[in-house]
């Protein structure tokens, strides 16, 4: 047997009259728990590689990580450590110090960012130098078509709560737009994380419903494209309570922007959950009368010398998000284009 890297080549035997046999490596059959007699399913795949997915499932794989705390670690860098070794698929993260003590205030950021943005995530063990996690959601839970689809449901109610903070009769429901922004985070993490995993197993990859490891890419610039979107609606929502008192005419042109904007988001999700090439194409030029839009708003704004009771900057920011929302929008129709391009043209 000759080893190559992590892979090894083996040769075929040949057995009896019509029997091709080849032997299984024994360190995969020990750690998969596997045994003389358990069935495996052989599959053979588009490129005419053929994967082997053992039938019988004796408890999950462990993929443990350990990260060293000291103490000049902030807080922020230790979520940023967190979310890394979640990202990276690790089962079990142990957190360690390495003086003997982790500080109330590390313990306190570990804690918050696993309640806060890691889902499937429970702390198992805490104890005064180390604290360990464990993800007990298992593939696939939730499948990622619907983890997406329930990011942009979010989103798209963020941003139509925070425009409706320009009627000034709703000053406090920015607050709950900017709390939903922390549920957009624990879904995008949640599907970059099941991303990595299934990129790098076969398996895994179909479990969640995907062709090919490139299809991960696809999905990766639309999730993080719907947190982008996520992060705008916040903004939106906490310049829409500091602006004032704006002209009913103004608001009703901005109304008429957003809902255009969240047009062009719908159509851009729907075009990559259902694999639609012809609707994706369709949203380039749509996304170009956004900016017409915001430069006739922004040209009536700026024939105000003095504008009464409403800060004009606020609302140029306001425009610039609600423009960046349908340019994201476009990103997430260019990844579904990307996704299925092969499909709609000849190859020679």
């Amino acid at each position: 047997m000759q080893a190559v890297e992590n892979n090894e080549v083996r040769k075929i035997q040949y057995t009896g009259r019509s029997t091709y046999v080849l032997s299984l490596p024994k360190k995969w059959v020990n750690e998969l728990k596997l045994k003389a007699g358990d069935p495996v399913t052989i599959m053979r795949e588009a490129n005419n590689s053929l994967s082997i997915v053992p039938n019988v499932v004796r408890g999950p794989s462990i993929f443990e990580a350990t990260s060293f705390v000291t103490s000049d670690k902030s807080g922020p860098t230790l979520k940023r450590t967190v979310v890394s070794m979640y990202l990276r698929g690790f089962n079990i993260m142990h957190l360690r110090s390495k003086t003997g003590t982790i500080h109330p205030s590390q313990r306190d950021a570990i804690r918050e960012v696993v309640r806060r943005n890691l889902i499937g995530t429970e702390i198992i063990a805490d104890s005064s130098d180390t604290v360990t996690i464990q993800v007990l959601l298992s593939l696939p839970e939730l499948s990622i078509n619907t983890a997406v689809r329930r990011m942009f449901l979010i989103g798209s109610s963020m941003h139509r709560d925070a425009i409706s903070t320009l009627s000034g009769d709703s000053q406090e429901l920015y607050k709950t737009v900017i709390k939903s922004d922390d549920e957009v985070d624990r879904f995008s993490l949640y599907v970059l994380r099941n991303l990595v995993i299934a990129s790098q197993n076969e398996s895994t990859l179909k479990a969640i419903g995907l062709k090919s490891p490139a299809d991960c890419l696809s999905y990766s610039a639309a999730v993080r494209s719907l947190e982008r979107i996520a992060d705008h609606a916040s903004e939106i929502a906490l310049k829409s309570s500091q602006i004032g008192s704006i002209p009913e005419d103004l608001r009703k042109r901005i109304i008429k922007m957003s809902e255009l904007s969240l047009q062009l988001l719908n159509d851009a999700i729907e075009a990559f959950l259902r694999k639609d090439y012809y609707l994706a194409d369709s949203i380039v030029d749509k996304s170009e009368n956004i900016r017409e839009i915001e430069d006739e708003i922004i040209a009536q704004i700026d024939k105000e010398k003095n504008p009464k009771n409403y800060n004009n900057i606020y609302v140029k920011l306001i425009l610039e998000h609600i423009r960046r929302t349908a340019e994201y929008s476009f990103d997430i129709a260019e990844a579904a284009m990307n996704q299925i391009v092969g499909e709609v043209i000849e190859v020679r």
